[in-house]
């Protein structure tokens, strides 16, 4: 987002008053082509330059010559220049003696010519402030009295007149000064807008929640840096943002359509932040209404859940240690010397032996839970991922009784990551055994691919498992990262939930897709180290 200061300010204020002095040069080219069209009608030369044509011709003429080279020359002239208050004093007193010049040639102040000094005097308001700025009526207010005496002497105007040009000279005095207050209310209502805006732009921009500003035509108005960095769209100085990701597109044309769908989570890429965006209208001046969105990272809400969720499970673990654990204990034990009774029929031994494999079932969901609350907090360290890989494949290879074959792709070899080693090892233990059991139970044969590196589109650090199976189903995705959910029988359906609350706690996100293979894909994003 552009921030204001200062200097940007005064740059705009000299910018508008450079505009104002182009314009009010138009005005005097203006009249002072009017004054000679009507000089030159024979049908309305009585109103201008009656008592001294001769004056009134040159004065005209020399005023003409001198607006148009100053109006050519305010066109690349410097805006400094233009803006200057002193530049505006000489242009504005040439203007007072000009004016009064053909005033008097037509017949003072009678002529009616003298109320085209107002505009003068008020644009000597709004360029020139303090006393300077109310010398210039005075000027103009003398000269006038100067040219009723001139014109008395040549008894062109009576005593009435000198009434006129001491109420003509009162309202000069009277534009210049509220064209000064105005000018200076106008000056200061402009810097508060200014330091408003600068306000705006530095809490906006200092927001972690992200601040984005859609058109009607779905184009990026205002995005401040936290927007900036979830939508990975870095701004370009002078440039205007191009776009927002389609996803976010969609949401916002949805609620546009029914403004029931207020706030929607989505992704900027398949494993990006999980973004919550809100909607709201932005009513302005135009007559379609922009878009309002905030951008929230729902990492931070996670994390908070994930602390309750914690807290929750140590409490129901130790409720399980004691009220679960000791009876399951002694049930297991009697159903194993129940089972060594030589009087048991087959039917019996049968029953025995299914009470001891849920009770090992049972155990070992007992255990998953205990470590779940049991955990440490993450210690993340800087791990060279060709290194730690090939550790850990020799040793996941000599743990099992058959020897799997894993491929182990990893580009570039010099990748690094920061994690928490144990908390690596035991999510990638649980993905790997996960994907030999299925790759094992399609293909018979213990297969697994490692992938790692740089992901090509977001630049992250990945690790990517891929298993030769079936695959999930497309109903059971959304569920596959839940407690306690599980496909299979003997499973205790923790194994994908603790590797993805383990990812959360070292700052890195695993999601699921279906692979080139056919089978399962996990992949997990890290943090740039």
């Amino acid at each position: 987002m552009k921030q204001f200061d200062q200097s940007f300010l005064e740059e705009q204020k000299k910018a508008q008053r450079a505009t104002i002095f182009r314009i009010y040069n138009y005005y005097r080219v203006l009249i002072s082509c009017l004054f000679l069209f009507l000089f030159l009608d024979p049908n309305l030369n009585d109103f201008v330059g009656k008592v001294d044509p001769e004056l009134f011709k040159i004065t005209i003429v020399s005023y003409i010559i001198v607006n148009v080279v100053l109006g050519i020359a305010t066109l690349f002239a410097n805006v400094n220049f233009l803006s200057k208050p002193m530049t505006a004093i000489f242009v504005i007193i040439g203007d007072i003696i000009a004016l009064t010049l053909l005033m008097s040639a037509s017949g003072g102040v009678s002529s009616g010519l003298g109320s085209f000094l107002f505009f003068t005097l008020a644009f000597a308001g709004g360029m020139v402030y303090g006393r300077v700025s109310t010398v210039l009526p005075a000027i103009a207010f003398i000269l006038t009295i100067y040219g009723e005496f001139y014109l008395f002497f040549l008894n062109e105007n009576d005593i009435q007149s000198f009434f006129q040009a001491g109420l003509l000279g009162i309202v000069y005095f009277v534009t210049n000064i509220l064209f000064q207050t105005l000018s200076r209310q106008l000056q200061k209502r402009q810097s508060e807008v200014y330091t408003l805006e600068q306000i705006n732009q530095l809490v906006i921009g200092g927001l972690r929640t992200g601040v984005v500003v859609l058109t009607n035509n779905s184009k990026p108005r205002l995005m401040n840096q936290s927007a900036e960095r979830f939508l990975s769209t870095p701004s370009q100085p002078g440039s205007d943002y191009e776009s927002v990701p389609d996803n976010l597109l969609h949401a916002v044309t949805r609620w546009r359509d029914d403004p029931s769908h207020g706030e929607v989570t989505f992704n900027v890429t398949a494993t990006g932040k999980e973004l919550v965006a809100t909607f709201s209208e932005l009513h302005t001046p135009s007559p379609e209404a922009d878009t309002l969105i905030f951008l929230e990272d729902s990492t931070e809400v996670q994390k908070q859940a994930q602390q309750l969720k914690l807290a929750s499970l140590g409490r129901l673990s130790a409720n399980i240690a004691h009220e679960i654990r000791n009876p399951l204990g002694a049930i297991s034990h009697a159903a194993q010397l129940l089972g060594e009774s030589k009087n048991l029929d087959k039917g019996d031994a049968r029953l025995c032996e299914i009470i001891q494999n849920h009770s090992v079932r049972m155990n070992g969901v007992i255990e998953n839970v205990l470590q779940l609350s049991r955990r440490k907090s993450a210690e993340p360290q800087i791990i060279v991922l060709a290194q730690w890989l090939s550790n850990f494949v020799t040793e996941f290879e000599t743990d099992g009784q058959e020897k799997p074959q894993i491929t182990v792709l990893l580009n570039p070899n010099d990748t690094v990551i920061t994690a928490d080693p144990l908390h690596l090892s035991q999510i990638m233990e649980n993905l790997c055994q996960n994907g030999i059991r299925y790759s094992k139970k399609k293909t018979s044969e213990p297969r697994l691919a490692i992938r790692g590196g740089r992901d090509p589109q977001t630049r992250l650090p990945f690790l990517e498992i891929i298993d030769y199976g079936h695959g999930v189903d497309e109903e059971l995705v959304s569920n596959l990262f839940e407690p306690f959910y599980t496909t299979e029988t003997t499973g205790t359906g923790l194994g994908l939930y603790l590797s993805k609350e383990l990812c959360a706690a070292n700052d890195a996100r695993l999601n699921y897709k279906r692979a080139d293979t056919g089978g399962s894909s996990f992949k997990i994003t890290f943090t740039e180290p």
